[in-house]
């Protein structure tokens, strides 16, 4: 099954080895734009690839080039709570470091559980909590088990991101990410325990794709954009439209981090 998937991925980019892979979550797919000619492959056109089936997530590999890098992106991803098995996700990003990829940029949209760090927020991803009770690396692997995650998102590539939105002014939060399976919005009193466990964030993707880009050796990068304050920290009741409208608003910012990201490092 892997073997059809790369052999299809490879005869479509004819050649294009790409340095960094980018992970587009929901509402961000807009970024593709900046890509000079793009190489477009639908999820659904790939042997056996699993395809999203969320509000927000198009659906599909556009490669190309984007500053210095030769980058391929995922626009719209994949989740646990569509009733994957986390393998299947371990294989998307097994075959981004099969075509070469060294580089692995995760985005997502996050709840905040912190009331300086309001929805339009940005959260450069210091560290994350895997809260899902899955694990992408079950069962057998190509090498070994147990891939150290002390460092798993990469010091220097954060140093530079800060650098970058500080010289854009652009206000850079950093902290925990932390991963619920969902596919429902926290309670009050779960926003109460993550926030007693150290999170600063909460979302339903990105950990598995990290898990499985350290321990295939890629350097990781993420980057949070916060669509939401979680429940109890303020009075609106919470939907996925909203939560959409306010990623999409809060794009442009990450989408000129990443533009000036790829330009410069």
């Amino acid at each position: 099954m892997t073997d059809d998937m790369l052999k299809f991925l490879k005869d479509k980019l004819n050649g294009f080895e790409p340095d960094t892979a980018i992970v587009l979550g929901s509402g961000l797919g807009s970024f593709t734009s900046l890509i000079k000619d793009p190489i477009i492959i639908p999820y659904a056109d790939i042997p056996h690839a699993p395809t999203p089936s969320v509000s927000g997530h198009q659906g599909r590999f556009c490669a190309g080039i984007i500053g210095r890098h030769k980058v391929i992106c995922l626009q719209g991803r994949t989740h646990l709570y569509e009733g994957l098995n986390p393998h299947m996700i371990a294989m998307s990003t097994q075959q981004l470091k099969d075509l070469g990829v060294k580089r692995f940029i995760a985005t997502n949209a996050a709840g905040s559980l912190r009331a300086d760090m309001p929805a339009g927020s940005l959260m450069l991803i210091s560290d994350h909590i895997n809260f899902s009770a899955r694990n992408p690396l079950l069962g057998p692997q190509k090498g070994a088990h147990f891939p150290d995650m002390s460092a798993a998102y990469d010091a220097d590539l954060r140093q530079k991101m800060l650098k970058i939105a500080k010289r854009e002014n652009i206000k850079l939060h950093e902290g925990i990410y932390l991963m619920v399976l969902g596919p429902n919005y926290e309670t009050p009193a779960e926003v109460r325990m993550f926030r007693n466990f150290g999170a600063d964030a909460v979302g339903m993707s990105t950990v598995p794709e990290v898990i499985t880009a350290v321990y295939c050796e890629m350097k990781v990068l993420g980057i949070s954009v916060i669509s939401n304050l979680g429940a109890g920290l303020n009075k609106d009741n919470l939907n996925h439209e909203d939560v959409l409208k306010t990623v999409t608003d809060a794009g442009s910012k990450l989408s000129l981090l990443l533009q000036r990201f790829l330009e410069e490092e």
